[in-house]
Protein backbone atom coordinates (compact mmCIF):
# COMPACT_ATOMS: atom_id res chain seq x y z
CA UNK A 1 0.00 0.00 0.00
CA UNK A 2 2.77 2.49 0.53
CA UNK A 3 4.43 1.96 -2.74
CA UNK A 4 1.39 1.33 -4.61
CA UNK A 5 -0.74 4.30 -3.29
CA UNK A 6 0.48 6.38 -0.33
CA UNK A 7 3.78 7.53 -1.91
CA UNK A 8 2.34 8.10 -5.35
CA UNK A 9 -0.75 10.23 -3.69
CA UNK A 10 1.62 12.56 -1.44
CA UNK A 11 4.04 13.07 -4.79
CA UNK A 12 0.55 14.06 -6.46
CA UNK A 13 -0.53 16.43 -3.76
CA UNK A 14 3.35 17.66 -3.25
CA UNK A 15 3.29 18.49 -7.23
CA UNK A 16 0.21 20.08 -6.97
CA UNK A 17 1.30 22.50 -3.69
CA UNK A 18 4.24 23.36 -5.49
CA UNK A 19 2.35 24.45 -8.38
CA UNK A 20 0.34 26.74 -6.44
CA UNK A 21 3.87 28.19 -4.83
CA UNK A 22 1.45 26.56 -1.64
CA UNK A 23 3.52 25.97 1.68
CA UNK A 24 5.42 22.75 2.08
CA UNK A 25 6.80 21.74 5.40
CA UNK A 26 7.92 18.31 6.26
CA UNK A 27 8.19 17.32 10.04
CA UNK A 28 10.56 13.81 10.12
CA UNK A 29 11.09 11.99 13.33
CA UNK A 30 14.54 11.74 14.42
CA UNK A 31 16.61 11.93 17.78
CA UNK A 32 19.32 15.13 17.99
CA UNK A 33 21.16 12.87 20.10
CA UNK A 34 23.15 9.59 18.72
CA UNK A 35 21.71 7.67 22.11
CA UNK A 36 18.44 9.24 21.58
CA UNK A 37 17.89 10.77 25.16
CA UNK A 38 16.27 13.47 23.97
CA UNK A 39 13.13 11.66 22.82
CA UNK A 40 10.14 11.67 24.42
CA UNK A 41 8.96 9.00 26.66
CA UNK A 42 6.88 7.32 24.48
CA UNK A 43 9.97 7.03 21.57
CA UNK A 44 12.08 5.02 24.46
CA UNK A 45 9.16 3.14 25.50
CA UNK A 46 9.67 -0.96 24.31
CA UNK A 47 7.34 -1.85 21.13
CA UNK A 48 6.57 0.43 17.76
CA UNK A 49 8.59 3.35 19.15
CA UNK A 50 11.33 2.20 19.90
CA UNK A 51 13.23 2.19 17.28
CA UNK A 52 16.45 4.88 17.03
CA UNK A 53 16.46 6.88 14.06
CA UNK A 54 19.24 9.49 14.31
CA UNK A 55 18.84 12.82 12.63
CA UNK A 56 22.03 12.24 10.41
CA UNK A 57 21.70 8.39 9.61
CA UNK A 58 20.12 7.18 5.89
CA UNK A 59 17.09 5.80 7.78
CA UNK A 60 16.34 8.77 9.27
CA UNK A 61 15.80 10.87 5.81
CA UNK A 62 12.68 11.40 4.09
CA UNK A 63 12.69 9.69 0.61
CA UNK A 64 14.06 10.94 -2.27
CA UNK A 65 10.37 10.35 -4.56
CA UNK A 66 9.41 12.72 -2.28
CA UNK A 67 12.21 14.80 -0.80
CA UNK A 68 12.13 18.25 0.04
CA UNK A 69 12.68 21.14 -2.78
CA UNK A 70 14.75 24.07 -2.25
CA UNK A 71 13.09 26.61 0.75
CA UNK A 72 10.55 23.66 1.84
CA UNK A 73 10.87 23.94 5.24
CA UNK A 74 12.03 20.56 6.93
CA UNK A 75 11.30 20.17 11.19
CA UNK A 76 13.19 17.13 13.05
CA UNK A 77 10.71 16.14 16.46
CA UNK A 78 11.63 13.95 19.09
CA UNK A 79 7.78 12.80 19.87
CA UNK A 80 4.66 11.61 18.02
CA UNK A 81 3.40 15.14 17.48
CA UNK A 82 4.67 17.80 15.17
CA UNK A 83 3.30 20.02 16.77
CA UNK A 84 4.38 19.58 20.17
CA UNK A 85 7.90 18.28 19.60
CA UNK A 86 8.85 21.65 17.38
CA UNK A 87 8.37 25.08 16.45
CA UNK A 88 5.24 24.24 13.98
CA UNK A 89 2.86 26.28 15.78
CA UNK A 90 5.22 29.15 15.60
CA UNK A 91 5.76 28.90 11.79
CA UNK A 92 2.48 28.23 10.74
CA UNK A 93 0.99 31.45 12.36
CA UNK A 94 4.25 33.29 11.21
CA UNK A 95 3.20 32.00 7.54
CA UNK A 96 -0.65 32.59 8.29
CA UNK A 97 -1.79 29.12 7.58
CA UNK A 98 -5.14 28.06 9.02
CA UNK A 99 -5.47 25.30 7.12
CA UNK A 100 -2.96 22.28 6.83
CA UNK A 101 -3.30 19.00 5.18
CA UNK A 102 -1.53 16.40 7.02
CA UNK A 103 -0.41 12.78 5.58
CA UNK A 104 1.93 10.38 6.56
CA UNK A 105 3.36 7.81 8.53
CA UNK A 106 1.58 6.25 10.86
CA UNK A 107 -2.06 7.33 10.90
CA UNK A 108 -2.75 6.41 14.72
CA UNK A 109 0.90 7.52 15.70
CA UNK A 110 2.73 10.30 14.20
CA UNK A 111 -0.42 11.49 11.86
CA UNK A 112 -3.02 10.96 14.99
CA UNK A 113 -1.37 13.13 17.55
CA UNK A 114 0.00 16.17 14.97
CA UNK A 115 -3.47 16.22 13.75
CA UNK A 116 -5.09 16.43 17.42
CA UNK A 117 -2.53 18.80 18.56
CA UNK A 118 -3.55 21.03 15.30
CA UNK A 119 -7.01 20.82 16.03
CA UNK A 120 -6.33 22.00 19.74
CA UNK A 121 -4.79 25.08 18.66
CA UNK A 122 -7.59 25.61 16.35
CA UNK A 123 -5.94 25.27 13.19
CA UNK A 124 -8.78 23.53 10.09
CA UNK A 125 -6.77 20.12 9.29
CA UNK A 126 -7.65 17.77 6.04
CA UNK A 127 -5.99 14.36 6.26
CA UNK A 128 -5.75 12.45 2.77
CA UNK A 129 -6.60 8.44 3.40
CA UNK A 130 -4.52 7.67 0.45
CA UNK A 131 -1.71 9.69 1.25
CA UNK A 132 -1.59 7.95 5.03
CA UNK A 133 -1.20 5.01 6.68
CA UNK A 134 -0.80 2.36 9.67
CA UNK A 135 1.17 -0.69 10.43
CA UNK A 136 -2.07 -2.82 9.25
CA UNK A 137 -5.61 -1.30 7.21
CA UNK A 138 -7.97 -1.65 10.36
CA UNK A 139 -5.69 0.73 12.44
CA UNK A 140 -5.34 2.67 9.39
CA UNK A 141 -9.28 2.84 8.92
CA UNK A 142 -9.69 2.86 12.61
CA UNK A 143 -8.25 5.88 13.58
CA UNK A 144 -9.38 7.90 10.35
CA UNK A 145 -13.14 6.99 11.52
CA UNK A 146 -12.14 8.66 14.89
CA UNK A 147 -10.56 11.83 13.79
CA UNK A 148 -12.77 12.35 11.04
CA UNK A 149 -15.24 15.51 11.94
CA UNK A 150 -14.27 16.11 14.95
CA UNK A 151 -10.16 16.54 14.64
CA UNK A 152 -10.37 17.21 10.78
CA UNK A 153 -12.05 16.50 7.55
CA UNK A 154 -10.44 13.24 6.36
CA UNK A 155 -11.01 13.15 2.46
CA UNK A 156 -9.11 11.36 -0.86
CA UNK A 157 -6.01 13.19 -2.29
CA UNK A 158 -8.25 13.75 -5.71
CA UNK A 159 -10.81 15.61 -3.22
CA UNK A 160 -8.07 17.92 -1.73
CA UNK A 161 -6.63 18.92 -5.34
CA UNK A 162 -10.18 19.79 -6.83
CA UNK A 163 -11.28 22.16 -3.04
CA UNK A 164 -7.30 23.65 -4.40
CA UNK A 165 -8.79 24.50 -8.08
Amino acid sequence: RLEKIVIPNTKKLLFEFRKRNMQIIYCRIASHLKNGNDRSLSQKLEGWNSTLLFKDDYDSQIIDSIAPQSEEIVLTKTTDSALTGTNLRLLLNNLSIKTVVCAGIFTDQCVSSTVRSLSDESFDVIVPHDATAAGTMELHNAELTILNHIYCTVMSSDKIIDLLK
